[in-house]
């Protein structure tokens, strides 16, 4: 059942992430057909760009969804789940059965034929594809091993998909094409003979507010799926069915997105989503909400898909009864389009019925009134503040209201739509479970002592076992590291007291993220917890460059007594420049450069890293030596301290002492 559900999270976050992908589409799609609405009105077209060319511009645009969806849910599924599987020829195998079943099924002339219409074939064929070519490729895997041997990898790839590439598309092909006949996927079905106009109108507001929960744009689905050719009736004298749901349903977009603007901006308090809200107005003034949906997000949200839901369906009932039952509001024959801004399409529908304007001015602020309970809620529960004051509460750490500012929840767009559902999964799992704190040994391997440990955070599981920090890169991101930094800092204070009145004073050294080095609030409460202990601070540099805000807070550290330490010298970002530029007072090889050390060129290099760095008096540790072969060859004078496996992995508080007192007494015998 674990697995089971496993796998439909998957599927979900597939789906998901692959419609977050089409995001600019949409909106482009929602601009072109705005330009053309006003190409319409000023008559903006001549013999070039002629009035049929632009519609025609749309219908392309709007034909290649299924086509988009294809290849973005067959990309995400190779780069995130089916990673062994060449990623170029399963995104072209799986575009390759789409538009063959589309073919067979609708029996049509190649020359005739021009875009496929399943959305939901669309949707299909990737997982169908990507599966059937991973099970096929384990079976040839010896003989992928063979081939390495004798030819280069390209053309290994091309030989060994060969025979895969072959029997997904030939299975693949027949199945689907029965199911899709079968099934009757190609053709909408109607409900217009079972269920009246105006109830099926209702669920089409239901269905497709609910459906953007799952990032699935609600309204497009829901159509793909029910012949809505009803929408062209008029519901209303001179006024259709899609006018009706243009006009008083979705105001600003499905959800009613022009109340959760407005509802965003005045009671919002939470700095990512009130940008999310500024920067989504004027699209969805124009009824495009893409941008609010999914930046806030309203996806797998369970706090704003409620009233995303509800607001509409409040709308419609409202409108409907108002129109059904008084005659105050009538219709002109002209049409609006959906694009129109609120409070202007009903003017000009109604040829300026003030009474009108007024009833949808009116459903707007009744939408805002009831999204601004939900958004307290969002922001108190769910927004990287709020993230931010609970793992401060949990691990008893008091922030200041400016290092809060501080906060950069997210750097790109694609993290900033999974940071809250990831990071609220994260901060769950660790209020959930216990953090710890262990410490590994470095070996002073010129005194032939230990006194110098580094700590390291630990989890410990529901099971008792005890595993590393999974989380600490999403926690990263998402600007809530230097809660971990604090909790560390006040934890290693805790231990250094309690070692001190066993008359035990080790040196410890901790891991700073760049985030909590950027705010000077956060390095004066780091100095203030630690000032007069023995303890160093290593850089965790995964930026590209340091700004101005670290120098001037490392140099504070520096200042106060602190030593600071390069972590990871030789691999990633980090440069030669920054032994100039930092202050610092030890550097770290990192483990990966040992691989390096097994040729006589890495070796060279090594050696001179190791001279550069003691003609700058720097003190050097040399981090994940695991066996003594490694030792043997990597140790030489300019070498301070040696840590790894070698001598210990990272250990509990209890037993620090007794190891650090073992290991002296045994130095001193040899």
């Amino acid at each position: 059942m674990q697995q089971l559900r496993n796998n439909f999270l998957s599927f979900i976050d597939v789906i998901r992430a692959s419609f977050i992908s089409l995001v600019p589409y949409y909106v482009l799609y929602s601009l072109v057909i705005l330009s053309v609405e006003l190409q319409k009105q000023f008559h903006f077209y001549n013999s070039i760009l002629t009035l049929e060319a632009s519609t025609n511009c749309i219908e392309l645009i709007s034909a290649l969804l299924p086509l988009l969806l294809n290849l973005t849910i067959t990309y995400h599924l190779v780069t995130g789940y089916y990673t062994r599987i060449d990623r170029l020829l399963t995104i072209i195998l799986s575009l390759i059965i789409y538009l063959s079943v589309e073919l067979l099924v609708h029996n049509t002339n190649i020359k005739h034929y021009f875009l496929p219409e399943s959305i939901l074939l669309a949707m299909l064929v990737p997982f169908c594809t990507t599966w059937s070519l991973s099970q096929i490729l384990k079976l040839l895997k010896q003989y992928e091993k063979k081939l390495s041997s004798l030819l280069t990898n390209n053309i290994v790839t091309m030989i060994i998909y060969i025979i895969p590439f072959a029997l997904t598309f030939f299975i693949l092909t027949f199945i689907l094409t029965a199911f899709h006949i079968y099934t009757y996927i190609e053709t909408s079905f109607s409900l217009t003979h079972l269920i009246d106009q105006g109830v099926l109108l209702f669920l089409r507001t239901l269905v497709s507010s609910f459906i953007w929960f799952f990032g699935i744009h609600g309204v497009n689905f829901f159509d793909t799926l029910v012949d809505v050719s009803f929408l062209k009736h008029f519901m209303f004298p001179n006024f259709t069915y899609e006018e009706f749901f243009n006009t008083f349903i979705v105001l600003g977009g499905s959800g009613a997105g022009l109340s959760l603007a407005i509802a965003i901006l005045f009671f919002s308090k939470d700095k990512h989503t009130s940008f999310i809200g500024k920067m989504s107005l004027p699209f969805v003034v124009f009824n495009i909400n893409e941008i609010l949906i999914f930046g806030i997000p309203v996806f797998m949200n369970f706090t704003l898909i409620i009233p995303f839901i509800i607001v509409p369906c409040i709308n419609f009932i409202l409108s409907y009864l108002l129109l059904s039952y008084t005659d105050f509001i009538t219709f002109s024959n002209g049409y609006i389009p959906w694009t129109t801004p609120a409070l202007f399409n009903v003017y000009f529908s109604t040829e300026g019925n003030f009474l009108a304007v007024l009833f949808q001015l009116g459903l707007i602020i009744l939408g805002t009134l009831v999204y601004i309970p939900f958004i307290k809620r969002y922001t108190h529960s769910q927004s990287s503040t709020a993230l931010l004051d609970k793992m401060s509460r949990k691990y008893n750490i008091t922030t200041s209201i400016e290092a809060q500012k501080s906060i950069k929840f997210q750097e790109a767009q694609s993290l900033l739509i999974n940071a809250h559902y990831k990071v609220n999964k994260i901060v769950d799992t660790i209020n959930q479970n216990n953090l710890l704190l262990y410490y590994q040994p470095k070996i002073d391997i010129k005194n032939h002592n230990c006194s110098h440990f580094e700590v390291l955070i630990r989890v410990k599981q529901d099971d008792g076992s005890i595993t590393g920090p999974t989380f600490i890169l999403d926690i990263e991101n998402s600007g809530l590291a230097p809660i971990l930094d604090i909790w560390v800092c006040k934890g290693v204070k805790k231990d250094l007291d309690t070692w001190a009145e066993a008359g035990f004073y080790p040196h410890v050294c901790i891991n700073l993220f760049p985030h909590t080095l950027e705010d000077a609030n956060y390095t004066e409460q780091i100095i203030d917890t630690l000032k007069g202990y023995t303890v160093g601070f290593e850089i965790i540099e995964r930026r590209s460059a340091l700004n101005q805000n670290i120098l001037n807070n490392l140099q504070l550290l520096k200042e106060n007594g602190f030593k600071i330490s390069l972590d990871d010298l030789g691999v990633g970002y980090t440069n030669f420049s920054m032994l100039y530029e930092l202050p610092l007072d030890v550097v770290k090889i990192d483990k990966r450069v040992i691989t390096f050390t097994q040729t006589s060129k890495g070796l060279k290099l090594y050696t001179d890293i190791c001279q550069l760095c003691a003609n700058l008096n720097l003190e050097i540790v040399l981090e994940g030596i695991e066996t003594k072969e490694e030792y043997d060859r990597l140790i030489n004078p300019y070498v301070s301290y040696v840590q790894g496996w070698y001598y210990s992995k990272a250990i509990p508080f209890n037993e620090v002492q007794t190891y650090s007192k073992n290991f002296n007494q045994t130095q001193k015998k040899e």
